[in-house]
C-alpha cells in the first residue's frame, strides 16, 4: 500500500494572482520561491509547474507589477527587471 500527502496531488498546481495584488497576498497563496531582491526593494518570485514550467512574478512597491513565462529557472536574469 502506497500513502501519499495531499502535496503531492496538489504540487504545481497554477499560481493564483491579479496584477497589482500585494506581494503579501500572492506569498500566502501561493508559497513561492524569492530569486531577486534588489536594494530599491523590487523583487522577483517563481513558480514551477510541470505541465507550464517556470512563472515568475516581479514586484515594485510590494505589488503585482508583471508575470513572464520561462522555460528555465535562471530565465529570468534575462529579462529587464522593471
Amino acid at each position: 500500500m502506497m500513502m501519499l500527502s495531499c502535496k503531492t496531488f496538489f504540487y504545481g498546481l497554477e499560481p493564483t494572482f491579479t496584477m497589482g495584488m500585494s506581494e503579501k497576498e500572492f506569498v500566502e497563496k501561493n508559497k513561492p520561491e524569492l530569486v531577486l531582491a534588489t536594494e530599491e526593494g523590487n523583487k522577483v518570485y517563481r513558480t514551477f509547474n510541470q505541465l507550464t514550467n517556470y512563472k515568475f512574478f516581479y514586484f515594485k512597491s510590494e505589488k503585482l507589477v508583471r508575470f513572464e513565462k520561462g522555460t528555465y529557472p535562471e530565465d529570468y536574469k534575462f529579462n529587464r527587471l522593471l
